[in-house]
């Protein structure tokens, strides 16, 4: 089988991820989660913490020393001892956070440490122990870090390490529409981003190791790029500001895009008359018109703008109703709602 598609076959989703992880937690096991920069690896192993209900310690390997795996260096009753950095380690003795069922020991950018540092862990991940001392029992560890292939300064991990750990390779392309519901919808990304992004699934991940821009598309500054137009107007004028942030030609598409949104049908519009009101015919105004209304449902409102966007084909209609699951979960028990979960219902399942 050739090399490259036997790869492409064990790469796993955002969603599969969280799966398999879990199933080496349960088994006591470590993760080690690689991917492309920026695709989300941290906000993944957060999402984890919090289906455990565990107390996460990021910690970025690279930043560290080999000493910092034994701790310092110290005297007791004229003895020398190690104390160790107890807030990255906890130890059996640590008291768990109130709330909290234990915690989550999160070693990011792993093959970005020195390979000395990198020795100066395999205590902790196989012995669970930090010099003499005992790791709490209720911990779990997951490492991440970045492809060897993504030019990114890594540090290949030592075959001694090799089979001690579960190896799972991440990627989001051919899963956009899994990133929009799991992330872009319940953590309130623009609807402008989730408008192009769903038009134009490639836009989220175009990263290459031999890129020549001083950035590229991804999860992470697709983030960024929210954050920066939220709440207010995308203008072609600003359009080097997005160019500094996701990829330059990416940047004049979607605010050329964003263009659209000026002249769509009002919220007043589609409540009036909604078995009437214009459908728009092109596919980017289409995504903008549904991506407006997203934004716009409130109960009142809600099983007007339902008998519109009904009006639209299957992909809209869809990303309407898990927009609605996502981010309005109280119309979960909406007339309206029930009778698209009807219809729609395999499309659906799942959706929190």
């Amino acid at each position: 089988m050739n090399q490259t598609v036997s790869q492409n076959m064990f790469r796993s989703s955002p969603r599969q991820i969280v799966e398999f992880v879990e199933d080496v937690i349960e088994a006591g096991g470590v993760s080690y989660i690689k991917g492309s920069p920026g695709i989300g690896k941290s906000s993944l192993v957060a999402k984890i913490a919090d289906d455990y209900n565990l107390a996460l310690i990021d910690h970025r390997l690279s930043t560290s020393e080999p000493t910092d795996m034994s701790g310092l260096p110290t005297f007791v009753n004229g003895k020398a001892v190690f104390a160790p950095f107890e807030q990255i380690f906890p130890l059996s003795t640590t008291p768990v956070p109130k709330g909290k069922n234990g915690f989550l020991l999160f070693l990011d950018e792993y093959n970005h440490a020195h390979k000395q540092t990198q020795a100066a862990t395999y205590k902790v991940l196989l012995d669970r122990m930090v010099a003499n001392f005992r790791l709490h029992p209720d911990m779990a560890i997951i490492l991440a870090g970045n492809l060897d292939s993504d030019r990114a300064n890594v540090n290949a991990i030592s075959t001694a390490l090799e089979s001690r750990v579960t190896h799972l390779e991440m990627t989001v392309v051919g899963h956009e529409a899994e990133w929009i519901e799991d992330v872009a919808l319940p953590h309130g990304y623009d609807h402008r981003i989730v408008a192009y992004l769903s038009m134009y699934n490639g836009e989220l991940m175009d990263f290459r190791p031999d890129h020549e821009g001083a950035t590229f598309c991804c999860p992470r500054t697709w983030h960024f790029m929210s954050n920066l137009i939220k709440g207010k107007e995308v203008t072609v004028s600003k359009t080097p500001l997005y160019a500094g942030t996701i990829t330059s030609g990416s940047a004049a598409k979607f605010s050329n895009f964003c263009q659209i949104f000026h002249n769509l049908v009002t919220v007043p519009m589609v409540v009036a008359d909604p078995a009437h009101c214009p459908v728009p015919n092109d596919l980017e105004t289409k995504w903008a018109t549904v991506a407006m209304l997203m934004e716009k449902i409130d109960e009142k409102n809600f099983e007007k703008v339902s008998i519109y966007v009904n009006r639209f084909s299957l992909d809209f209609r869809v990303l309407f109703y898990r927009a609605t699951l996502a981010k309005y979960p109280k119309l979960r028990t909406h007339s309206a709602f029930s009778s698209a979960a009807l219809e729609l219902g395999k499309y659906l399942r799942g959706v929190k």
